[in-house]
């Protein structure tokens, strides 16, 4: 087999952020070293023999089955960027959620879950006066190992993946006008508002959780836990009943007479609408509009996940690089630890 660059988030999206059309480059910011640089997209989100392992005496390649899992989604993730909106047929929504399920799985960062996990066993194991290898049966994990396990990993996990996400709402959004999304070697970040304390809040059928994969930099593809459209309208009207129980409450204490209690309901109307339609936007078929608060968080999430490698369309890497000094510690991306 011919050594290769194999490419853990694909061309067809990469292509989508190109700062030179025409010698198909990209422009990089590098968290590891603090720099930008200009580099042809063959080069960038790839490693040599990334899908191909040695086991015994055979040389594996999972090349194919990848490029085989691309070409089911190509179509779909085709259509939505060139008409910059959703279809929301079930083929759609199976291919969309596959799409976002294997970018979610395939990546260097996914692969070095392995890696750290080891480690950190290691420090526990040394730190209570122990040695690994003391440890009946084990031995150290090659490269071969854990590209293995990784492929395999990939293989058993992400149809069930693909199902769980499927189950989400899933809806686009634009980038604000005079921005772009950010693009990060580990493109699938996760969010959840709701606090679960020790137990975490960032599994993929976690209750709150939310989903965001840059399908351009204009254009992002979200999927958010089927409950949260509803608590946005719950919480609506909660406020909403609060703000009446206030103005009776005055009515009735002889603060307020009836006809000013019916203006301030009336001037508040307005707000409640806006807010629904504004709610209701994210069950639509066009993307919802980002402000600059948006682009600001979903960019940042980018810079976090990302293991090493973030891509701007133009270059803008203000925020990356003001992230980047502000959160030292997740120069390398998010890490797993043990307490």
């Amino acid at each position: 087999m011919n050594a290769q660059n194999q490419h853990y988030v694909p061309r067809f999206i990469l292509r989508h952020f190109l700062a030179n059309d025409q010698k198909e480059q990209v422009a990089v910011y590098d968290k590891h070293t603090d720099r930008t640089f200009t580099t042809a997209i063959k080069n960038i989100m790839a490693e040599r023999r990334f899908h191909d392992f040695t086991f015994e005496d055979w040389t594996v390649s999972y090349e194919n089955i990848v490029s085989r899992v691309e070409e089911v989604v190509l179509p779909t993730y085709s259509r939505v960027v060139a008409e910059g909106r959703l279809r929301r047929t079930n083929e759609e929504k199976a291919n969309l959620a596959l799409l976002i399920a294997f970018q979610f799985m395939r990546t260097k960062s996914h692969r070095n879950i392995a890696q750290e996990l080891e480690g950190e066993i290691r420090k526990k194991v040394e730190g209570m006066g122990g040695r690994m290898e003391d440890l009946e049966g084990w031995k150290p994990s090659t490269e071969d190992d854990i590209k293995r396990e990784h492929l395999q990993d990939l293989q058993r996990n992400v149809g069930r993946y693909a199902k769980i996400i499927a189950e989400k709402h899933i809806f686009l959004s634009n980038a604000s006008k005079g921005r772009g999304f950010y693009l990060g070697d580990n493109p699938v970040c996760l969010n959840n508002g709701r606090d679960f304390g020790p137990y975490g809040n960032l599994g993929l059928a976690v209750p709150g959780i939310e989903m965001y994969l840059p399908l351009t930099s204009d254009l992002m593809l979200a999927a958010w836990c089927p409950s949260i459209i509803p608590s946005m309208r719950g919480s609506l009207a909660k406020a909403k009943a609060s703000h009446e129980s206030d103005l009776l409450t005055e009515v009735m204490a002889g603060r307020l007479n009836g006809e000013a209690m019916r203006t301030a309901l009336s001037q508040m109307e307005p707000y409640y609408q806006q807010t629904e339609q504004k709610i209701a936007t994210f069950e639509g078929n066009d993307p919802v509009n980002s402000d600059t608060e948006n682009m600001d968080f979903y960019n940042s999430m980018q810079m976090r996940y990302a293991h090493r490698y973030v891509i701007s369309k133009h270059a803008d890497f203000d925020l990356a690089v003001r992230y980047n000094r502000e959160f030292p510690h997740l120069r390398t991306g998010p890490r797993i630890s043990f307490g």
